[in-house]
């Protein structure tokens, strides 16, 4: 693990490492995302595709009810309940 130290400038503004640049595969004019965990702030390179980076996200959801086609089956099934009257 490599620990880096860089400054804020008085326009909070701040020049990222060129190692931490490297480690990221970004340069000029590339876009991060900047992901905030409690007090700890990570910085990735701004995916190329969306999907991709969201896919798999709330699997664990998914998986604690039953799986995505078991939940949309007892939704639908509940849609044709009759009202109780």
């Amino acid at each position: 693990m490599d620990v880096l130290t860089t400054k804020i400038s008085s326009k909070n503004q701040l020049t990222l490492p060129k190692r931490a640049r490297q480690a990221l595969g970004i340069g000029a004019g590339d876009s991060l995302l900047i992901v905030i965990e409690g007090s700890r702030v990570y910085l990735e390179p701004r995916p190329a595709s969306w999907t991709d980076y969201m896919e798999g996200l709330g699997a664990d959801m998914w998986a604690s009810l039953g799986g995505g086609e078991a939940y949309l089956e007892q939704e639908r099934a509940s849609w044709q309940t009759p009202p109780v009257s």
